[in-house]
């Protein structure tokens, strides 16, 4: 079995210790890491417990998913990374697998495995073959051939958390580049559990994901102007609504919508500034 042609990458951030267990799968693999949220006592603790670990940078700064990946996709100097979390298990056989199937497609720049509980990203559904299409991945795990992906652009940073993998799906659907999915492998994502649930995470979640559904249309010219009015007022009404109903934590969730809009006008209008220099 060579291992030698994939660097694992993985991007923590207040990532529970009780997770560290599940880095025993890519013992075999280089592996980089980059915490964004400055726990220097979980880098000992992961440090002391595997010795495959090629680099470890704690930053005391979280600057997003799309530049942390980058980061370490910079470092990456085997043929193929992996990119996963914390959360997801994933054989180790099955990663060699994964490499197989993205090493046989020449037009192959993503590889992933079936997500449970995730169907979406067919192009077609069929029971004949293996390995097919997709039609997008999402940034939990997958397997990419580091010189094309770099090639693309790897992801925009201009997404902090959510859309990019979406963003970059629809661009390598526009080149001469494919994602395939391998049917035979299964990935198990402990969805939500990768970082310690708090308020501050709460909002970086739903505010960033406003953020990047308004980004991504926008940047594709999708975004509706009557949207962009339309919105904000309808969730300040939730928001008063679900306060007024004592539904506190639902009032988070649009209070962290109307910021992550707020955020993309504010990112626009620094945008239009820029370019009338």
């Amino acid at each position: 079995m060579n291992n030698k042609e994939i660097t694992v990458i993985l991007l923590l951030y207040n990532t529970p210790e009780n997770l560290i267990k599940n880095l025993k799968n890519y013992a075999k693999f280089k592996i980089l890491i980059l915490d964004q949220s400055n726990d220097i006592k979980l880098k000992k603790k992961i440090q002391n417990k595997f010795h495959n670990i090629e680099f470890y940078k704690v930053r005391d700064r979280n600057e997003g998913f799309s530049k942390g990946i980058n980061y370490l996709i910079k470092k990456v100097k085997t043929k193929y990374f992996l990119c996963t979390q914390p959360d997801i298990l994933f054989k180790n056989k099955s990663i060699q697998e994964l490499k197989k199937t993205i090493a046989k497609n020449k037009n192959c720049v993503v590889a992933i495995p079936k997500i449970e509980g995730v169907e979406n990203y067919l192009k077609k559904k069929t029971n004949k073959k293996n390995i097919i299409l997709a039609n997008h991945f999402i940034g939990a795990i997958f397997i990419a051939d580091t010189k094309k992906f770099k090639k693309l652009g790897m992801f925009d940073e201009n997404f902090f958390f959510y859309w990019e993998d979406v963003d970059l799906s629809n661009r390598i659907n526009k080149s001469k580049y494919n994602i395939k999915i391998n049917l035979k492998l299964k990935a198990i994502h402990q969805s939500g559990t990768s970082t310690k649930k708090n308020l501050y995470s709460i909002y970086l979640r739903n505010s960033n994901f406003k953020f990047g559904e308004y980004f991504f249309h926008y940047k594709y010219k999708k975004l509706k102007f009557v949207k962009m009015l339309r919105e904000p007022f309808s969730f300040f009404l939730y928001l008063i609504f679900n306060l007024l109903t004592l539904n506190i934590k639902r009032g988070i969730v649009y209070f962290c919508f109307l910021i992550g809009i707020f955020k993309f006008y504010f990112f626009i209008f620094k945008k239009i500034l820029r370019n009338n220099e």
